[in-house]
């Protein structure tokens, strides 16, 4: 379940992006150009949205999607996902645990699906500290 949960996810997350490139007619993501382009808080089609660090919180429906972006690519927490869970009427009902929620991620970094996030570089010293952060290397295994 915590993969469809993941699809879900990561769905809602580029079709958000994908309605603001279109509205503001950029094809680069919204985190890099929210500053320039757009109100860093707003709404769009019903998503009430606020872009923060490198990343964006957005709200649908009671629903609440939190995530960064490295580049393109999609990272989060474990507590971003579990408000994502925490707020959706269908996944709150599951009752997961915060154990449950790591050890099923963990199993997607066993299967090379999500990796770690490591910070390798702060202010230019070598730093290799891995957070408890993940990051998506197989967004394709979530398209449907």
């Amino acid at each position: 379940m915590i993969e469809k949960i993941l699809t879900d996810y990561i769905t809602f997350i580029r079709n958000f992006e994908a309605l603001l490139k279109d509205k503001y007619q950029k094809d680069i993501n919204p985190c890099s150009f929210s500053i320039t382009f757009f109100e860093r808080v707003g709404s769009i089609e019903g998503i009430e949205y606020y872009f923060h660090g490198s990343g964006c919180t957005a709200k649908k429906d009671g629903i609440i999607y939190t995530y960064d972006i490295s580049i393109n690519e999609i990272t989060f927490t474990q507590w971003d996902l579990t408000e994502l869970i925490r707020t959706h009427p269908e996944y709150q009902k599951l009752n997961y645990s915060e154990d449950y929620i790591e050890y099923e991620l963990y199993q997607l970094i066993n299967k090379g699906i999500l990796e770690w996030l490591t910070f390798e570089r702060i202010e230019g010293k070598a730093f290799g500290c891995v957070f408890k952060c993940y990051r998506v290397v197989e967004e394709s295994y979530f398209i449907l």
